[in-house]
């Protein structure tokens, strides 16, 4: 039965990232299915704080759904932004002074590999916000993101979910161009 969750979380998040990439509204209600089913996934293998950011995402995909689908007023609209290094910076110092404070406080718990989970979980709450606000930078946090979510699966013995996020890191690339292309556009 588990197998078969991972699966399907697996499908709908290939499906979320694929459509997000796109800039396509339709991507928030493949990310909030798939995240829901990481939820149980990720507490049944104590990784508490992942469950934590599986449940922001499903919350963000409404939000993002929302925002993504204002159509009765043009300017009301969102379109693709740049932050600026400054505002990145910031964004990184923030996250970077909260990875070890989550790591510890949660390791308490028994969350396993619990800097690994904190670092995933802080910067994925970082992106996610940029994602819903149409930040260009958000693939690149995704990039790194991505990578690092790869190697904590794949020590968890969540291999689909570690090919998954390698998928993500590849898709998060050209998502970072496609938004790119049509920022200059």
């Amino acid at each position: 039965m588990e197998t078969y969750l991972e699966y399907s979380a697996v499908v709908f998040g290939v499906l979320y990232v694929l459509l997000a990439s796109r800039s396509v509204v339709w991507c928030w209600p493949m990310g909030i299915i798939s995240s829901a089913l990481y939820i149980y996934i990720n507490f049944t293998h104590q990784l508490f704080q992942d469950a934590i950011l599986q449940t922001y995402y499903v919350l963000a995909g409404f939000y993002g759904w929302w925002l993504w689908s204002k159509k009765e007023n043009a300017e009301e609209k969102i379109s693709i932004n740049s932050f600026s290094w400054s505002q990145n910076l910031k964004l990184i110092f923030w996250g970077a002074v909260l990875v070890p404070v989550f790591g510890f406080v949660f390791a308490k718990f028994g969350n396993s590999l619990s800097y690994f989970d904190a670092a995933v979980t802080i910067f994925s709450f970082i992106a996610t916000w940029m994602t819903t606000k149409k930040i260009l930078e958000n693939w690149l946090y995704w990039i790194i993101i991505d990578l690092v979510a790869a190697i904590m699966y794949i020590i968890k013995g969540l291999h689909a979910t570690s090919a998954l996020y390698l998928f993500f890191a590849v898709i998060a690339a050209y998502g970072y161009f496609e938004w790119r292309k049509k920022m200059n556009v």
